[in-house]
């Protein structure tokens, strides 16, 4: 079956050609406002053609695998919609994971070619044994001492060409996309033209999208999805790959001169936005769709976002990952009315129901690989286990490493069809809602069986004086000591500092411990240690890393078990 999401532009570019498609900061400011440089839906259709075309005739075509490194902005989208239509399979990775991983991830990609800012094309050029197939290059910006084609040239070449552009099937290789490492290795993940076109689909029928409206975009790759829905992109001043260092003045700035009515963030962006609006007492009456994952989003952060946009707002956490996304959707209000109490007695966080074309199971935890559907064993309503997925939003596949252990772990074959293991546990209840309890790789196996990390964090940071706090394990799986690692929060951290031997923390550690005495899932955690910040990935700013942290506990704690 033919598919390409980029052909999901043409019909918008052809209804409102003048509409801005794209808008991203400009240089300097006209008589004290902001200066924009936009992109209209006929221009980015135009030029996505243009270059589209360019690349097939300096040799980029169907199945070539091209890195892109290029900021958010005008020029990202372009390209994206560009090499889509070459039929190019695009490797995406998040500068954020730290340029160690950065690089051993895009030569294990092994691609044919970069498409990338001057200082990626330096570097790329620099280590070009890395990259010994990388021939087939283009550069946006200032091109140096390295060949190939720059972004400019390629726009003309393809405004010229008459070439025709390839068709694309439903399995064909779309793109490859790196998970964030911020709970194992990262992993290049294949995402088809299939599992694009089907989250574009069911995002767009979810969530009520329509053509028209502007969307702030906090995360990029998100933003991508408001061109093929008719949808203004409107990239804030941000350094996209640590989106918790974001200005919030920076960003009411753009979501007030677009009248932005959708936004997508991760928990720490509107923790932050939502904060100061509030202490400045402002609004974003334009505002009434609100999305936010990539961690759980706690009840606070719902009900301080919704306190400052148009009153009738709906705010959203779709749930899933990049293997896998959308799985599941839960609204605010479902969470306040129902949920939200639960979560804080030692429920875990309900992520909400599956989208129509997911399939799930929570199936027995074991580390061991599963090769068919046969040899899983599915847990009762309420039994904590592994969530499955099966839909055409799923991944088939990771292709780095090529070695195929990864997918050995993570990949369960029921015939044709490939189901994926999450890595995330949690249960079902009644009303078939999926609660997440953390990941499989961080829970604490003890004596007396495993202490799942998130049901426990949740109860523990119900007093105003935890910021936030992690389970952990030391020693041998199956002989485990949980302990608990809390953040003060600020009003502790400021007057009392590191101290943690000052009768305020010694007080914060007796109420806690009151806590784990009155709740099932805290009782196995009798010890408590204090951290002034705990270390979380840089992308969200909310996945905690419990095995560093895990490391550093063993170093404190005396309950390290004798060797």
């Amino acid at each position: 079956m033919h598919l390409n999401v980029a052909e999901r532009l043409t019909p918008f570019a052809e209804r409102m050609p003048e509409l801005p498609a794209v808008a991203c900061p400009g240089r300097g400011d006209v008589a004290g406002k902001n200066c924009y440089a936009t992109c209209t839906f006929g221009e980015l259709e135009r030029d996505a053609t243009a270059l589209a075309r360019g690349l097939a005739e300096i040799g980029i075509g169907r199945g070539t695998r091209i890195v892109l490194l290029v900021r958010p902005g005008i020029a990202f989208v372009k390209l994206v919609f560009a090499l889509l239509r070459s039929g190019a399979t695009t490797v995406l990775i998040d500068p954020g994971m730290g340029r160690r991983h950065l690089i051993d991830c895009l030569s294990a990609a092994d691609p044919e070619g970069f498409v990338a800012i001057s200082p990626a094309q330096a570097v790329r050029t620099v280590m070009r044994h890395r990259f010994p197939r990388a021939t087939k290059n283009v550069t946006v910006g200032r091109r140096w001492f390295w060949g190939g084609a720059s972004y400019r040239q390629l726009l003309h070449i393809g405004r010229q060409s008459r070439i025709d552009l390839p068709t694309t099937d439903a399995d064909d290789p779309a793109a490859i996309i790196f998970t964030s490492g911020s709970t194992g290795p990262p992993k290049g993940v294949l995402i088809t033209q299939r599992m694009f076109v089907t989250q574009v689909d069911e995002i767009q029928q979810m969530y009520g999208i329509q053509p028209g409206g502007a969307d702030l975009a906090c995360f990029a790759l998100f933003g991508l999805f408001n061109s093929a829905m008719g949808v203004t992109t409107v990239f804030p001043q941000m350094d996209f790959s640590r989106p918790a260092s974001a200005d919030p003045k920076k960003l009411l700035s753009a979501a007030h001169d677009w009248q932005v009515t959708q936004a997508f963030a991760s928990p720490a962006v509107w923790d932050k936005l939502s904060q100061y609006c509030a202490k400045f007492d402002l609004q974003i009456p334009t505002l009434r769709k609100i999305f936010s994952c990539g961690a759980p989003v706690p009840a606070r952060v719902l009900e301080q976002t919704l306190a400052y946009v148009h009153p009738e707002a709906k705010m959203h956490t779709p749930y899933g990952a990049t293997e896998c996304l959308p799985v599941a959707t839960i609204s605010a209000e479902e969470v306040f009315s129902e949920t939200a109490e639960q979560t804080n007695r030692g429920a875990g966080v309900c992520v909400g129901r599956k989208f129509s074309t997911i399939d799930w199971r929570v199936i027995r935890i074991t580390d061991e690989p599963i090769a068919t559907l046969g040899e899983t064993e599915e847990m009762p309503t309420g039994e904590i286990g592994e969530l499955i997925v099966r839909g055409p939003q799923v991944s088939p596949a990771y292709v780095v490493p090529a070695d195929g252990t990864a997918n050995a772990r993570s990949k369960i074959a029921e015939g044709d069809a490939i189901w994926h293991r999450t890595g995330d546990v949690g249960y079902f209840d009644s009303e078939k809602r999926f609660w997440y309890c953390g990941r499989k790789s961080q829970r604490v196996e003890t004596v007396d069986g495993p202490v799942f990390t998130v049901p426990a964090e949740a109860v523990f940071n119900t007093p105003q004086e935890v910021a936030r706090s992690a389970v952990v394990g030391i020693g041998p799986p199956g002989q485990q000591t949980p302990l608990l690692v809390v953040q003060p929060a600020a009003a502790l951290l400021k007057p009392y500092g590191k101290d943690w031997s000052h009768a305020r923390y010694h007080q914060l550690q007796s109420e806690l411990l009151q806590l784990a005495a009155e709740h099932p899932v805290c009782e196995p955690i009798g010890t408590i240690l204090f951290h002034p910040s705990l270390p979380v990935d840089v992308r969200h700013n909310s996945k905690i890393n419990r095995e560093q942290l895990a490391e550093w506990a063993a170093q404190q704690s005396s309950l390290i078990p004798s060797p």
